[in-house]
């Protein structure tokens, strides 16, 4: 590849600055939210559930969702264009996701923890609160997944996600992730299984979007001014996040 095309291939990624994800990771990690967000590497997780999953969701139903189960987990914003900055930088770090998929879907790198444990100098590759971050995805669109679970290849692509994500594992299974070195091989499959996934719904992703008539995955969604605020503060977007922009 010469310089040239990699330059021109730069400049179409939609990827955040590694400054804008240390932006990111410490607002979600600051005082001004609650301890039910999800961090920097769940979020990635929840987001790349929603990229590869069967149907885009909207950014009102999704964003709430970061920020914890109740409303009263809405962050505490210094500013509505604060608010806007941070729910923008995660809409972009999907479509990041999405256009990585898109581009070798067989080679995705998620955003896993890295962990060193008292007693042992290595440092292992830790999936966990990512894989906690896919179902979470998964169950915010469970009944759309349901092809997946029933299909042949579906709950073995899956299993080391489950195996590490899911609340709801048999004693045995337990068993299977109780290590840093079991956790840290399960991880390592993840990449494998996502790009499965991704392969598994391209189809109906592709239908729905023709018959939306979506031009591209990684497109803007268009939020009506009058429709809740994605920031899930219970007010309309034009009263809150939206308030900084002016009407078209």
């Amino acid at each position: 590849m010469s310089k040239q095309e990699s330059f021109e291939e730069e400049e179409v990624t939609p990827a955040l600055s590694e400054k804008e994800m240390d932006e990111l990771d410490s607002f979600l990690m600051s005082d001004a939210t609650s301890n039910e967000i999800m961090l920097l590497d769940c979020l990635d997780g929840f987001l790349t559930a929603i990229a590869s999953g069967p149907a885009m969701p909207k950014p009102e139903e999704w964003i709430p969702r970061v920020w914890g189960p109740t409303a009263a987990d809405v962050p505490t914003f210094a500013s509505a264009a604060q608010a806007e900055r941070i729910t923008g930088l995660m809409t972009r770090h999907l479509n990041a996701i999405v256009w990585s998929l898109q581009q070798d879907a067989e080679h995705f790198e998620p955003v896993f923890d890295l962990q060193v444990y008292e007693g042992d100098e290595r440092e292992y590759m830790d999936g966990e609160m990512w894989a906690h971050g896919f179902m979470s995805g998964i169950d915010m669109q469970r009944d759309r997944w349901q092809a997946l679970f029933e299909s042949k290849h579906g709950p073995v692509a899956l299993r080391p996600i489950h195996l590490l994500g899911s609340p709801d594992v048999t004693e045995a299974e337990e068993a299977l992730v109780e290590t840093p070195a079991q956790r840290e091989e399960l991880s390592k499959q993840i990449p494998a299984s996502i790009g499965w996934i991704y392969k598994f719904w391209a189809p109906q992703r592709r239908a729905a979007d023709s018959a939306s008539g979506k031009t591209s995955e990684t497109e803007m969604p268009k939020i009506s001014r009058n429709a809740p605020c994605i920031c899930g503060s219970g007010r309309k977007y034009k009263k809150c996040c939206g308030a900084s922009q002016v009407e078209d």
